[in-house]
């Protein structure tokens, strides 16, 4: 079989998407008559008829089908293929720069991925950095950004999901709070206490904090909603209620003696974080540099965060739960 041309191929798939030949050469700027003899000249060297044609439209024969089935993914992989070599090319000749496009869970885009987000700019200047919630209605698709940062890779293909490591998490609550309802001397004490709780999809989470004497799942009665955490420790400083936080983002606020651990002898599980992206992606330096940053900031998350909340002037009232 004499070789086939990479034209031949892409004419083929434009037609066979586009559904006839007038709109694919509406969409491609190529005449009727060029994508009709590429068209041809594919199935003589093919042995095999492709498309049935009318006047109006075009329709893949079983043969047709099968074909467009492997040449559909080729093209996107030659595409991939060819935007990481531009990648490269632009990246030796121009150090690290351009755009930098990010997705994270909500709950790791406050209270992590913007920390590593600020030394990653620092360090590279010439950066453009996006970045976007996944839970909100306006954020783009996984295969539209260079990475997404979440506790859950999706199952997409060629997506590659490198774990970073895990987040330790801790109860905390204000002291004011603590004063008037009590410090927990127990996990089964914490359904009687109010809960400041990260919104999910299909509400309230449970949680699983462990000892030196077993496991306590519990699932908390929300008495304040948020999908932030910055909010989530607003509030807990405030005196809204108990808030589960990441210990190193609520680390701070706890030297200040503006939060307190709630239970510290009981552990809430550790999540697990992880980075996603598009296989052809990781190829380039930037993307590179940012997933190794991350897996660095993982481990030494304790030493860049220092945003520190401070307690309102009046704590309100709080008034708990029968």
């Amino acid at each position: 079989m004499s070789r086939i041309d990479l034209a031949l191929i892409e004419a083929f798939v434009l037609v066979v998407q586009s559904g006839s030949l007038t709109k694919a050469e509406s969409l491609s700027g190529v005449s009727k008559a060029t994508l009709s003899r590429q068209l041809t000249r594919l199935e003589e060297l093919l042995g095999a008829q492709l498309l049935m044609r009318s006047s109006r439209s075009v329709a893949p024969t079983e043969a047709g089908r099968a074909f467009f089935a492997r040449c559909e993914g080729l093209l996107d992989e030659v595409t991939g293929r060819l935007e990481t070599a531009c990648t490269e090319i632009q990246e030796i000749t121009a150090g690290v720069s351009g755009s930098l496009s990010l997705l994270s869970d909500t709950q790791f885009s406050t209270s992590f991925v913007c920390h590593v987000v600020k030394l990653f700019l620092e360090s590279h200047p010439n950066v453009r950095c996006h970045l976007d919630v996944a839970s909100r209605l306006n954020a783009p698709q996984i295969g539209e950004v260079d990475c997404y940062v979440c506790s859950e890779p999706p199952d997409v293909p060629n997506l590659v999901a490198k774990l970073l490591g895990r987040l330790n998490y801790g109860l905390y609550a204000s002291p004011q709070y603590l004063e008037w309802q009590g410090m927990p001397q127990a996990p089964d004490e914490l359904l009687r206490h109010r809960s400041i709780v990260m919104k999910e999809g299909s509400g309230p989470s449970q949680v699983l904090v462990s000892g030196a004497s077993g496991s306590y799942a519990f699932r908390p009665e929300p008495a304040f909603e948020t999908n932030d955490h910055w909010v989530m420790k607003t509030f807990c400083i405030d005196g809204f209620g108990i808030a589960l936080l990441p210990v190193f983002f609520a680390r701070p606020e706890v030297a200040q003696g503006v939060l307190v651990p709630v239970l510290p002898q009981w552990q809430p599980e550790p999540r697990r974080i992880y980075c996603a992206f598009q296989r052809q992606r990781y190829m380039g330096q930037k993307l590179r540099a940012f997933v190794d940053l991350m897996a660095r900031c993982v481990v030494d998350i304790d030493s860049y965060n220092y945003y520190v909340g401070s307690s309102a002037a009046r704590p309100p009232r709080v008034v708990a739960r029968p």
